[in-house]
């Protein structure tokens, strides 16, 4: 292979490697794909360094001299979510490039389709915050009038986390002050509606913002070896975690002391 041949093989994985990141895959996933990648596109001659915010891939040319004719990419990972749609579609793309479907131009559209495709509409995953947290309510305990009023809080502060999930604010804040207004909410029903459990209500409410891909992954890439990217991803995890007990907690706190529950 050529320089110009083995620079765009490289962007190419590189690139999909960022969308796995973004989208909440696992190292060994993303390196494996990238793995996938470069050896269906002929480059025998690279090394790659993945961790949780940054993808490194270098290549050169196999009769390039050592140290000479390497084309390295870096790239910045700043912020994961979790689309794991999005990982089947770059994990199926990789395999259909080593089965020869794709070429490196159809490759670089097919990712161009890929990091297009915004996910469901948000009333759809308004929806199912909703379904999720009335499932949990009613299988942690709680009775029909529980589970319908943790589906109904889920379902009115979701739409508030997904706006603010797409600013800088910290995930802290962020989770905190959804934390709080599903507190809000749960106390309001508690003291309008007669015989309502308010720990029922706030559990079942408060799982779709539980950071369990997060986790699952960090204890994953851990026991693979990826220690730094399982420590930042656990980080991240107990940020999280952290952001929803302060803004449930304080909540309820106030509410005790002030005598309304």
């Amino acid at each position: 292979m050529n320089g110009k041949e083995i620079k765009k093989a490289v962007d190419i994985s590189a690139r999909a490697g960022s969308l796995l990141l973004k989208s909440g895959a696992d190292i060994t996933r993303v390196e494996d794909t990238i793995n996938h990648m470069m050896h269906a596109f002929g480059v025998k001659k690279y090394d790659i360094f993945t961790i949780t915010n940054g993808i490194f891939v270098s290549a050169s040319a196999d009769d390039a001299p050592e140290g000479m004719g390497d084309y390295t990419r870096i790239l910045e990972v700043p912020k994961n979510s979790s689309d794991l749609g999005k990982v089947d579609l770059i994990n199926t793309l990789s395999r259909d490039i080593e089965a020869g479907k794709y070429g490196m131009d159809e490759a670089v559209a097919r990712l161009d389709e890929i990091e297009k495709n915004t996910g469901y509409p948000v009333i759809v995953n308004m929806a199912a915050a909703a379904v999720a947290s009335g499932a949990f309510s009613f299988l942690f305990g709680g009775g029909p009038v529980d589970a319908a009023l943790a589906a109904l809080i889920g379902f009115s502060y979701y739409y508030l986390f997904l706006r603010m999930s797409k600013t800088k604010l910290s995930k802290l804040l962020t989770n905190g002050i959804c934390g709080c207004l599903l507190a809000l909410l749960s106390v309001a029903c508690f003291k309008l509606i007669p015989g309502v459990n308010l720990d029922k209500v706030i559990i079942g409410a408060i799982m779709p913002l539980i950071p369990g891909v997060s986790f699952v992954n960090s204890v994953r890439d851990i026991a693979a070896g990826d220690y730094i990217s399982g420590a930042i991803r656990m980080i991240d995890a107990i940020v999280t975690a952290s952001g929803i007990a302060l803004g449930v907690g304080l909540t309820i706190l106030i509410f005790t002391r002030i005598g309304v529950i």
